[in-house]
């Protein structure tokens, strides 16, 4: 059963895959499944530019996907938002970081970064970040981050206001994939989330790739989010 549609809750998914890179559907599909399930934004993020995977977005293809993703948006204007974005590995030896086409990544609504500052994957610290973050017009999130793990020492409002500072979203990360011990990663980072506080925006993503029914999985991370008070805090919450 879908989740029930109200103008009063901003219900968003702004991380999803499709044929444009690693994933098994359409723009059109991924969208008319957000709809169906009571979503009021989805976000098309399909990785960019990395040779973590075998077909990834390339620059070449930008235009087209763009003007797929535009048109899915006009087909289901007044129904629900659809955005634009892609999802960017911040390990520079997986990715051309320092030659990202910044003239048409703006042009999108959002943009994902993945393993910033972590030392298993080799992403680029916050601090790299924020020069590459110059470049952008547009809003950027963190996205599956395990704050837990990748800062284990560090205090809540630290983090809270560096990533103030920089201006980044996180996302709360609801696919099954990132959880470790029985726990997602957002639940192993609630002390993390609640200094977020009218500092942080936060964001829902499923990293939806091969189920349609993970589009609009997102009960447990509204859960989450409604537990700490975050809810207003949620990017696109202006329905």
């Amino acid at each position: 059963m879908g989740i029930k549609r109200s103008m009063h809750v901003t219900r968003i998914n702004l991380h999803t895959h499709t044929l444009y890179s690693d994933g098994d559907f359409t723009v059109e599909e991924v969208v008319r499944s957000a709809y169906e399930g009571g979503l009021t934004h989805v976000a098309i993020t399909d990785h960019f530019e990395t040779c973590k995977i075998i077909n990834p977005l390339l620059r070449m293809d930008f235009d087209a996907y763009l003007r797929n993703i535009r048109q899915a948006r006009e087909k289901y204007a007044g129904k629900i938002e659809v955005l634009a974005g892609v999802e960017i590995d911040t390990n520079p030896e997986r990715c051309e970081l320092y030659d990202l086409p910044f003239d048409k990544l703006n042009q999108l609504d959002l943009l994902l970064f993945e393993y910033v500052e972590d030392p298993l994957q080799g992403g680029i610290p916050l601090n790299e970040l924020r020069h590459l973050a110059r470049n952008l017009n547009i809003p950027f999130g963190l996205c599956h981050w395990d704050m837990d793990r990748i800062f284990p020492r560090r205090e809540p409002v630290w983090l809270a206001e560096r990533l103030a500072e920089l201006g980044a979203f996180i996302e709360v990360a609801t696919s099954q994939h990132y959880a470790r011990q029985g726990r997602y990663l957002f639940e192993h980072s609630e002390r993390f989330y609640r200094a977020f506080d009218s500092k942080v925006k936060v964001s829902i993503g499923t990293d939806m790739h091969h189920s349609l029914g993970e589009v609009s999985n997102i009960v447990r991370g509204l859960r989450f989010l409604r537990g700490n008070r975050l809810c207003g805090q949620m990017l696109f919450n202006d329905l």
